[in-house]
């Protein structure tokens, strides 16, 4: 039988429980998105390591350039990243002051290389459709850009014009998403001639494919059909690579790792001494990258499966060159000690 003021005790009890888990809620700190998951994923979550990052992050700046048919708004950079940004456009090129795919992944690139303290001068390119201005607008690019990022296939025959400008640029580090196979065979498109350390390939021209926030336990790239045959160099945590063939978020991620390490390094780095850095510092620890991923193991025992298979087939090519993910945190060790 209840007794008077059991009730209230009763409700006094509950309401304190609530208050609890309340409490318990709200320090539950929120999973990371956009660039603050790709930073924990690279090794570098906010805090004490993120700080040691731009302690360094000013040795020099870094001119990326974009070239692209999409074009690049200033107007909605500034906006999405709640700073002004250091676009300049050249040959013509103006604000298209429309949310395009290159804008979004101009966007990526500097809301990860801001986080990081690295100060980027963006040139935009915005050629026309005929590959022979696509060439003439990589070659302007990488005659004074540190870095050069596309996002755009260019298949077919006509493909050699701006493959054969990226190979004359060797001053100038080319990234480009890792792309799917879409009526030719992939021999015959810009990003087969990227890195391939064990044949015939330009050593300052990578590519990239990602490893998502949202499909644990796959990597993202095309279905394999046997007409894919160009190499991915590197693997790279993307928040917003979101289904098969979405390769291009890996692409962002990967320049601003490497404007990194052209804004953090002693000396001013070549193409190829960015890349090796890049190649020899992937992770492959099973335990380290669940806990970047935010991922079940068996989620990155079956990532790291794939990537076995890839880097070392039991047969077939070769189809992977660095077997791991990227990681900054590793980079940022190498380029810090004495």
């Amino acid at each position: 039988m209840l007794q008077r003021g059991d009730g209230a005790r009763r409700w006094a009890v509950v309401l304190a429980a609530l208050l609890l888990v309340g409490v318990a809620a709200a320090q539950e700190p929120p999973e990371p998105t956009g660039a603050e998951w790709e930073l924990r994923a690279l090794g570098v979550p906010a805090g004490e390591r993120l700080e040691a990052l731009r302690a360094i992050a000013d040795r020099r700046p870094v001119t990326l350039a974009i070239v692209g048919q999409g074009g690049v708004s200033a107007s909605l950079l500034a906006a999405a990243l709640g700073q002004e940004v250091a676009v300049e456009y050249r040959d013509g090129a103006t604000d298209p002051e429309a949310n395009t795919h290159d804008t979004q992944a101009a966007r990526v690139i500097l809301d990860v290389t801001s986080r990081l303290g690295v100060q980027v001068r963006l040139l935009v390119y915005h050629p026309g459709a005929p590959f022979s201005k696509v060439a003439d607008a990589m070659a302007g690019a990488g005659a004074e850009a540190d870095l050069v990022a596309f996002f755009q296939s260019f298949w077919g025959p006509e493909a050699a014009l701006i493959a054969d400008a990226i190979g004359a640029a060797d001053g100038c580090l080319f990234i480009s998403p890792y792309v799917e196979y879409a009526g030719y065979a992939t021999s015959t498109c810009v990003q087969a001639h990227s890195a391939k350390p064990w044949a015939e390939g330009l050593a300052h021209f990578v590519t990239a494919a990602p490893v998502a926030f949202r499909d644990p336990g796959r990597l993202l790239t095309p279905a394999g059909a046997e007409e894919d045959t160009e190499v991915i160099n590197f693997l790279a945590p993307s928040y917003y690579a979101s289904g098969a063939g979405g390769t291009c978020p890996a692409g962002e991620v990967t320049a601003a790792v490497a404007a990194y390490v052209l804004a953090a390094s002693a000396t001013r780095p070549a193409p190829d001494e960015i890349v090796a850095l890049m190649r020899e510092t992937v992770i492959a620890d099973e335990a380290a990258l669940a806990g970047r991923l935010g991922w079940d193991a068996p989620a990155v025992a079956a990532l790291l499966t794939q990537v076995t298979a890839l880097a070392a087939p039991e047969e077939g090519p070769r189809k992977l060159d660095a077997a791991g993910v990227l990681d900054l945190w590793e980079i940022y060790q190498r380029l810090s000690a004495p």
